[in-house]
């Protein structure tokens, strides 16, 4: 059970601080800040008063009373008129059902314009004066006026949904239940005072919520919105103004054929392929063009920062799914060829081979791409050793290795495993890469390898009241 209506609730859990993280945690706000051009904004703004409705929780109310369970060994010690002694008292519950969103009943409804009262008070001012140590009556006492309302499940359920009541309480010793049993004592009547002192809370809990969305929240948003639509404004006039005669455009995907080995220090390599109906033929070794590469890198940046804007569409999405769209982003974005130039094999990787970019080239893969869930120092170890470095193919390869952050923070674990990283056996270097990620470069035997390491933050859904979903692999 949870404690509500009391003192607690009143100094540590406000009721406009939750109905403000319920929208930080929905992402609207972010959503607004975060789009990119006019049409985008326009489109977003006709949502909101749907997603507004869908955030939006039914304010609760109380329904009926009924009876609840007997705590035997719950109650309090009450001293023995006449004595020293103590005796000890039992727990019997009374529970008002609850109607709407329960849980806005553990918060305080802090925008009240009248002086509403916690139920302990008086307890609480009278513990203020009492002489230490407390003793164990006095102790229970002021536990029972703190827990007098507490919310919880009643067991049954309301269609699919549990049903949800607020219970208190009293206590009896023998004697008050056998006045009780004998029409001496009435205890209708104090239950129904009980309920009467929280009835102005439950409602104020009603009318600050329905305020906030109905006045607070539209204003907040709409302000967001115009704010948005100014900046956007400003920079599609920037780029209005900015003509020239050619748009941009990402080239063919192609292959360098020039003699590479000399840049890396060596010799010239040739490769020689032979049949009965052929001459012999010598090609120079291949290897994706470098502009080709700061191409992909280029598409592979924008596809990720869309991803980091949205990250709820894929936290659930396994590697080999976030392969499969990353691969149809690259064919669509650099396609040049036609027929498909990135191709998917295995569980989460894409290549390109030579074959697919020049005929007459053999099937060798000058490019690969895999996608790991950045996980452990090891996991991201392996998929560079022995993972990508046994798809090698050719003497000069460019890779990027996707590591896919599922972490509540970012920096520290993406330093983490970028230090893992220059300890694979066979790094040399790293310099920056023109989408602002990392080219480490390796040489493992007589190949060389150029990884850019594209690292993408995706942190757990947040809930309607703005908790996080752990993730369910450690970091």
């Amino acid at each position: 059970m949870t404690s509500v209506f009391n003192s607690s609730r009143k100094d540590l859990d406000p009721l406009s601080n939750h109905l403000r993280s319920m929208v930080h945690g929905s992402g609207l706000l972010d959503a607004v800040y975060a789009a990119t051009g006019l049409d985008e904004l326009d489109e977003l703004e006709t949502k909101i008063p749907s997603e507004l409705a869908t955030l939006r929780p039914q304010p609760p109310t109380l329904g009926g009373m009924r009876s609840g369970r007997i705590g035997e060994n719950e109650g309090v010690w009450v001293p023995v008129p006449g004595t020293e002694l103590s005796q000890p008292t039992h727990r019997h519950y009374i529970a008002v059902q609850v109607c709407g969103d329960p849980w806005l009943l553990t918060f305080w409804p802090d925008a009240s314009e009248e002086e509403l009262t916690p139920v302990d008070a008086a307890l609480q001012a009278e513990s203020a004066i009492w002489t230490t140590p407390w003793t164990r009556e006095d102790r229970g006492r002021l536990d029972a006026a703190i827990d007098q309302w507490q919310l919880s499940e009643t067991g049954d359920r309301l269609s699919d949904e549990p049903e949800w009541a607020v219970y208190t309480f009293i206590d009896l010793t023998f004697a008050q239940e056998k006045a009780v049993r004998a029409g001496d004592l009435d205890l209708r009547a104090l239950f129904e005072d009980r309920r009467n002192k929280i009835e102005p809370i439950v409602a104020q809990i009603g009318r600050q919520t329905a305020h906030y969305f109905d006045v607070e929240l539209p204003r907040l948003l709409n302000s967001a919105v115009e704010k948005r639509r100014e900046i956007l404004t400003n920079r599609a006039a920037v780029t209005a103004s900015l003509t020239f005669p050619d748009a941009w455009v990402v080239p063919q995907p192609t292959l360098d054929t020039s003699d590479s080995s000399t840049a890396r220090g060596g010799g010239v390599e040739t490769e020689a392929e032979l049949s009965d109906d052929e001459d012999l033929r010598i090609d120079a070794r291949a290897r994706l063009a470098p502009a080709t590469f700061e191409d992909v890198q280029s598409v592979i940046r924008v596809w990720a920062n869309a991803i980091e804007r949205t990250p709820e569409a894929f936290y659930d999405l396994g590697e080999d799914r976030v392969s499969d769209l990353l691969a149809a982003t690259l064919n669509a974005t650099l396609p040049g060829a036609k027929r498909e130039v990135y191709s998917r094999e295995g569980k989460s990787d894409i290549f390109i081979q030579a074959d697919t970019l020049a005929e007459g080239r053999g099937p060798a893969k000058v490019f690969i791409c895999e996608a790991k869930r950045a996980t452990s120092d090891k996991v991201v170890q392996e998929a560079v050793d022995p993972q990508l470095f046994g798809y090698l193919t050719v003497h000069d390869t460019a890779a990027v290795l996707l590591l896919l952050f599922r972490t509540l923070t970012f920096d520290g674990p993406r330093r983490d495993r970028l230090a893992a990283l220059r300890e694979v056996k066979g790094y040399i270097d790293t310099e920056n890469g023109p989408s602002g990620w990392p080219i480490y470069k390796y040489r493992t035997g007589e190949r060389h390898v150029d990884l850019c390491v594209a690292s993408v933050h995706i942190p757990p859904k947040r809930s309607k009241t703005g908790s996080n979903r752990e993730p369910t692999s450690a970091t």
